[in-house]
């Protein structure tokens, strides 16, 4: 595993004042021959959390990587730090304060260029995070985060949107933004890298929103936080936008938890997702018409923490191939430690699903929310990895042989 050398940040934020449990061994990854592993953003004390990125090949056939940095307000130079919020919390949560920064790479992965903010919008209150890049039928990127100026707690709910971006000269500059989620003043969001070009140029990007206090019907526990998944989708290049149903969870309604989907197109040109929840299992729900309208949703079999799973088509296959955490409790936090990363592949469409691989196993960290892009015949997959006192989260790389998710003789 590639460690990458100190930055002056690194070696500044070491010299300061200790807040907090800091954690200062990086992530121990899993050795597998054939499958190189890198830290690609790694974690300091000024920086302490960094994952939920999304990556698209440019033109020049460099890769750019967007990703969420989660920074210390209390340490950044002060005419950087964003104005002042009651609502953000510690950086190693969902709530502190964050944007999303980038860089390249034009040998594959293997080094990256300095990194640059690409979003920081001053006005949101909470944090700017969970970007998804795709580049659209007329050869544009659109880049979809979301702006954040409430949280996901009982004290700082509010006001979250989906925002859009799109740039034509190939990442170096954004449009304004656009809102593509209700412009109300309740929590919309989206998982990273849920956008999606499809074979007729609609867009299609993922987005969930926490049902607001009159609708709600909290349980304990994890099942305190209510949610409904939906797609955001255009068929102009971005310029308007239509919305799905909110689908919930069939059993429990506004008591129900989905969130965070992924979807694939199959080869046939059919939509299928899966879909985040409590159950102990991903739910799963399939499209005919391009994403406008879904089936029933249904338990998919696979079983999962609450945590998203994400799906993609293998690149000149009609195979999906699936990377999730397969462990399950009730009674354990959050329904199931992400301790395993597991990966599969399914050779009919998201039906069934063959015999699963580890990409990480450390029972001490958490290796979660996983992304995926292809290199020739290797998958790029990228991940966060967090420490198991969750004060240190690093963005990982992971080269894979496209023929290792096939083969059933290693695990």
């Amino acid at each position: 595993m590639k460690l990458p050398t100190p930055s002056l940040l690194t070696l500044t934020a070491l010299a300061l004042p200790a807040f907090g449990a800091w954690q200062e061994s990086p992530p121990n990854l899993r050795d597998i021959p054939g499958i190189e592993k890198s830290l690609v953003v790694t974690a300091t004390p000024a920086a302490p959390k960094h994952g939920e990125q999304s990556v698209v090949r440019l033109k020049d056939g460099r890769l750019l990587l967007l990703w969420s940095e989660f920074v210390r307000e209390d340490l950044m130079p002060a005419g950087e730090r964003p104005p002042p919020s009651p609502l953000r919390r510690d950086p190693t949560g969902d709530d502190g304060y964050a944007r999303i920064s980038g860089k390249t790479s034009a040998d594959g992965g293997r080094t990256w260029s300095a990194p640059t903010v690409a979003v920081d919008d001053k006005d949101a209150l909470v944090n700017c995070i969970s970007p998804s890049l795709t580049r659209m039928a007329d050869g544009r990127i659109l880049l979809a985060y979301s702006w954040r100026s409430g949280g996901n707690g009982r004290d700082n709910y509010g006001n979250c949107a989906k925002m859009i971006r799109i740039s034509s000269d190939e990442g170096k500059t954004w449009s304004e933004r656009t809102r593509i989620t209700p412009e109300n003043a309740e929590y919309h969001t989206g998982c990273h890298d849920r956008a999606w070009t499809l074979d007729t140029g609609r867009v299609m990007v993922q987005c969930h929103t926490i049902f607001p206090p009159s609708v709600a019907q909290p349980g304990p526990g994890y099942q305190r936080t209510t949610m409904g998944t939906y797609f955001a989708y255009s068929d102009d290049h971005g310029k308007t936008w239509k919305r799905t149903d909110v689908m919930k969870d069939p059993i429990a309604w506004f008591a129900g938890r989905f969130e965070e989907a992924c979807l694939a197109q199959r080869a046939d040109g059919s939509l299928i997702q899966f879909i985040r929840n409590w159950r102990g299992q991903s739910f799963v729900s399939e499209s005919t018409n391009h994403g406008a309208t879904w089936s029933p949703p249904r338990p998919s079999g696979v079983f999962s923490a609450l945590a998203p799973s994400y799906i993609t088509r293998l690149p000149r296959s009609g195979d999906l191939l699936m990377i999730w955490n397969p462990t399950w409790n009730p009674d354990a936090r959050i329904v199931g430690q992400r301790t395993v990363l597991a990966c599969a592949i399914s050779k009919d469409g998201g039906r069934t699903w063959g015999l699963p691989k580890a990409l990480e196993t450390n029972l001490e960290q958490w290796a979660e929310y996983p992304g995926v892009t292809f290199d020739g015949d290797h998958a790029l997959v990228y991940y966060r990895v967090f420490s198991s006192d969750r004060k240190r989260c690093d963005l990982v790389q992971a080269r894979v042989p496209l023929t290792w998710f096939y083969d059933d003789s290693k695990i």
